[in-house]
């Protein structure tokens, strides 16, 4: 038994000893989330096949690091009762899945399941919260925190480790096509729900990474994904709180926005996520 193997040692211990095994490629396989999982596999009746993309994937990678939306099943994953996973079938797809992953990774490195949950968990028989405009409009966050719990507690029987949760967009302009992901307008009564929401699923020991960062909201004519064109009083005053929020509550991590704020696309933005949510914030995940 190598040391990274050995459970009697402390996870630092057993990391450093993987890392020194693995090669680059293997390394970069497990930062890598490309893959659906909802199209990773097909159903027939009671049984499961995985399919060639995915099996490509693991052998190019060297193993699979994270895989997002095993679970997921709505009219955009083209999933049903009769194409999907329902929850008699959950731990029989998951163990195919992650039995192939270890079994085609040179080092038996497991992977790890994210998950779809913007008002709950988005699978069949996931258990739904109102959406967040709506679980806004109580102004109880600690209810809502009391509904993640039982959210994170499902997510953790399916041996998901990660909950995607919208909880950073503000709801700035009602022409843009997700504003039912946001908590409200104002950003105090939002980062208190925010803050809420990632407390209660952290508590069932999921993490969770909180969506989208950051101004999202505050597009260009409500356009998905097009340009935020606000300064920096803006940002700092209605779309920086929520973040803030989620981090003083010990969010796993922070995604992105799909947006730019006057030119610099959020992905690399280094003055929001290095200067705001690793100095200032403390993020240590990103």
């Amino acid at each position: 038994m190598e040391a990274y193997q050995n459970t009697a040692l402390s996870p630092e211990e057993r990391a450093k000893d993987l890392l020194g095994r693995m090669t680059l490629k293997e390394k970069v396989g497990q930062l890598n989330q490309r893959l659906y999982g909802f199209r990773i596999y097909e159903r027939q009746g009671e049984e499961f096949t995985l399919t060639d993309e995915f099996k490509e994937e693991v052998e190019r990678m060297g193993g699979l690091g994270v895989l997002y939306g095993l679970y997921r099943a709505d009219p955009w994953a083209d999933k049903d009762e009769k194409t999907g996973i329902v929850p008699e079938l959950s731990a029989k797809a998951y163990n195919m899945v992650q039995h192939y992953v270890m079994e085609h990774s040179r080092l038996g490195i497991p992977m790890m399941m994210s998950s779809e949950c913007p008002h709950g968990h988005q699978a069949l028989g996931g258990g739904l919260l109102p959406v967040n405009l709506a679980a806004g409009a109580t102004f109880d966050p600690a209810l809502l925190s009391e509904g993640y719990k039982a959210c994170g507690k499902q997510l953790k029987s399916g041996h998901v480790e990660l909950a995607l949760m919208s909880a950073l967009d503000m709801a700035r302009d009602p022409r843009w096509g997700r504003s039912e992901e946001c908590y409200s307008e104002d950003p105090c009564l939002a980062a208190a729900m925010a803050k809420a929401a990632v407390t209660g699923m952290q508590s069932t020991g999921v993490g969770s990474v909180a969506k989208h960062f950051c101004a999202q909201g505050e597009t260009t004519g409500g356009v998905n994904a097009s340009a935020a064109r606000i300064g920096e009083r803006e940002l700092r005053e209605i779309h920086f709180p929520s973040a803030k929020a989620c981090c003083e509550a010990g969010v796993e991590g922070i995604m992105a926005a799909y947006n730019e704020i006057d030119g610099v696309y959020c992905h690399r933005n280094a003055w929001c996520f290095a200067m705001y949510c690793a100095v200032r914030w403390a993020l240590t995940a990103l």
